[in-house]
């Protein structure tokens, strides 16, 4: 197993954060909402370098590989105050499927923000992992995290994951919404209140 270690993410990661991305979330209905295109690259590149410069709310955390010259095998982003933050995303691309990006990603955001009634929550944004790094503890590094400040902060956290994924969300506590179903897509909104 990989020596992996928990970073702060840097201006210098942007590319890393896209290219990570693509490596690990290139399905075709992923595809449709952003094209692997250098203009939606930059897109991505843009965004990410907005919320880690401009917005305080928000946390990047990275998981290299020590062994392999800090390579970025993991990231996740955190809100640490989506009643405040903003918008997620700034506008979509002119190459993304907007109709789609409006469903997958306006409607959770409208989901949680009905589901938490205006209650004080941190939202687990994103996390990605590279596929050949499953496995191997960098997702739980980074959920950890999360976990333990949103603890010590005495705050529930949210999450939409895909489904495949939630079991390692419960091994930290999260539970699958009772009040929605899983999307055809296989995604599935998660919770976990407090535990001190």
């Amino acid at each position: 197993m990989a020596p992996l270690t928990l970073k702060p993410v840097t201006v210098d990661d942007i590319p890393s954060l896209s290219e990570l991305w693509y490596t690990s979330f290139s399905i075709p209905v992923n595809l449709r909402m952003f094209p692997k295109t250098p203009g939606v690259r930059d897109w991505w590149d843009n965004a990410n370098r907005h919320d880690l410069l401009h917005n305080p709310h928000r946390k990047y955390l990275k998981i290299v590989d020590s062994s392999a010259c800090d390579f970025l095998v993991a990231y996740a982003k955190w809100d640490l105050d989506p009643l405040e933050s903003g918008e997620r995303f700034p506008a979509w691309h002119e190459e993304s499927d907007h109709e789609l990006c409006d469903l997958v990603f306006t409607d959770g955001c409208e989901k949680r923000e009905e589901y938490m009634n205006g209650r004080k929550h941190y939202y687990l944004d994103m996390l990605v992992v590279h596929p050949q790094y499953r496995r191997q503890g960098a997702a739980s590094q980074l959920v950890q995290w999360g976990c333990d400040f949103a603890d010590q902060n005495g705050l529930p956290v949210y999450l939409d994951a895909h489904i495949d994924a939630a079991p390692l969300y419960e091994r930290f506590g999260f539970k699958g919404r009772e009040d929605l179903e899983a999307t055809s897509e296989g995604a599935l909104s998660m919770i976990r209140e407090p535990q001190v």
